[in-house]
């Protein structure tokens, strides 16, 4: 401290502390130059969006870059603010417990914890559930309920895994989402403890079979990949609805075929509900939707309103053994911030009835999308339920050529014009960039009724714009697009 800014009389030490820390934390939160920009992108392993995001409306939809420039979020920032950025809740609780706890090791419980077990234990179909906690996200999660089912089927370490699946960015969770030759430049590591099955996407059935008809023939599939595996199976993991692969929820009856098919083979049923719980789809859970309780059900995203989280829930009816001390733990594992954000964040949703929010917005939003669809004809599905929105782009509704390059400038164009949408993840086809052609709305479920009046004059607009995208620019995009994605 210099000697011009001692305390002066009548001023404490820590008063001056704190005036300092007001200028610092406004430096740190606030303000950046051009400069410190460019050498940040520069020095950063990852490839950085354009936009810097800064803050959002309080429990809103909306949110603003560095410069002021709002944008109506149709992402919910991966699909996990629910209940909207910033809600006042989330962070009244989240400034209690701050001024109690910040860290605890994973081995001590807080209130918060055993407040958000007893929670869990009992939200969602074939509870009560023993609980498992962490704040790695659903990637840890999922990889939990593999380590605990082998840990009670003991010898088995075989899994199936759906095709265009996506359950995180570990080594193990990489291996058992889509392959992505090009996009990581790295092997899988223990390809050979997954076996793959074709989900049932039912636009584009893998038996070429229509819906109504076909008798869900796709579930002979999975019962032919049970007995392909080189091995003893323990689990089956599978998102009851598909997010990053494209919007695709299973059809009717498939996920209570499959539980039938998993108690025949003495299998664990493990649902990947990291996208689709809390409202998402207009109930608590997909399991909820479809009325099918699985062995275990992983958790994560909307779960901690904003703050990192994930759990994984397991039956207590099938007497599971838990884990040791050493087969789950991380150092920051037992994080009293998120837990008390999450029992919050769940209060939020039932209050508000976001759940049923979401139901009805959703439906008013497929039946505008739908009759969009009869007047633009590179609209080739509109999928749902709830706010768990998908429309597909194509070149043409016969072929239904993945329409990638149209789906890149239309999330571009829509940025421009102030809402934020996202694509399904890539899929490499002989050394091309496809299957990146499914437009994602999955706003914040507080997303008010005027917001989503302009999303879906914006959607309308940018996808009447992009119908019109002549080939010769379609190359461009392409290159664009990798470039993006650090993979030029």
């Amino acid at each position: 401290m210099s000697i011009d800014a001692q305390p002066t009389l009548g001023q404490t030490s820590q008063e001056t502390s704190q005036e300092t820390s007001q200028e610092t934390l406004e430096n740190w939160l606030d303000q950046i130059t051009d400069d410190e920009i460019a050498t940040a992108r520069q020095l950063s392993l990852v490839p950085l969006k354009s936009t810097i995001l800064h803050h959002g409306d309080p429990g809103g939809a909306t949110v603003y870059d560095h410069k002021g420039q709002a944008y109506i979020d149709c992402t919910a920032q991966a699909w996990t603010l629910n209940v909207g950025y910033c809600h006042p809740d989330v962070i009244a609780a989240i400034e209690a417990q701050m001024r109690r706890l910040t860290h605890v090791r994973y081995a001590y419980p807080t209130i918060p914890r055993l407040k958000l077990i007893r929670r869990l234990a009992t939200m969602f179909p074939g509870s009560p559930y023993q609980v498992c906690l962490n704040v790695q996200g659903g990637g840890a999660a999922n990889e939990a309920a593999m380590k605990l089912a082998m840990i009670n089927k003991p010898g088995a370490d075989i899994f199936l895994v759906a095709s265009h699946g996506y359950h995180g960015a570990s080594l193990a969770t990489l291996t058992a989402s889509q392959y992505f030759p090009m996009v990581t430049r790295f092997p899988s590591f223990g390809r050979a403890h997954f076996v793959r099955f074709p989900y049932p996407y039912c636009y584009r059935c893998p038996l070429a079979k229509e819906p109504r008809t076909c008798g869900l023939a796709c579930l002979d599939l999975v019962e032919q990949a049970i007995r392909s595996a080189h091995g003893v199976v323990a689990g089956l993991l599978i998102e009851p609805m598909q997010g990053a692969g494209g919007q695709v929820p299973t059809p009717p009856g498939y996920l209570a075929g499959l539980k039938e098919l998993c108690q025949q083979h003495d299998i664990f049923l493990i649902f990947d509900e990291c996208q689709t719980a809390f409202g998402r789809v207009g109930v608590m859970s997909a399991a909820e939707y479809y009325n099918v309780a699985p062995d275990m059900l992983v958790l994560s995203k909307a779960l901690g309103g904003g703050l990192p989280i994930g759990a994984l829930l397991a039956r207590s009816d099938l007497g599971l053994k838990g884990f040791t001390s050493a087969e789950e733990h991380t150092t920051f594992g037992s994080a009293p911030l998120s837990f008390a954000a999450a029992l919050a964040n769940i209060a939020v949703i039932e209050r508000e009835g976001l759940c049923e929010r979401s139901r009805i917005m959703g439906e008013m939003v497929t039946a505008r999308l739908r009759q969009l669809q009869e007047e633009v004809d590179i609209i080739g599905d509109v999928r749902c339920p709830g706010l768990f929105i998908g429309v597909e782009l194509v070149e043409d509704r016969e072929s239904k050529t993945p329409a990638t390059e149209r789906a890149a400038a239309f999330v571009e164009l829509a940025k421009q014009a102030g809402v934020l949408f996202d694509v399904s993840m890539p899929e490499i086809v002989r050394g091309r960039l496809t299957m990146r052609n499914v437009i994602k709305i999955k706003p914040p479920l507080t997303i008010t009724e005027e917001e989503m009046e302009q999303v879906l004059e914006t959607f309308t607009f940018c996808v009447q714009q992009v119908a019109q995208i002549p080939a010769s620019m379609k190359q461009d995009i392409v290159r664009q697009m990798m470039a993006e994605a650090n993979l030029a």
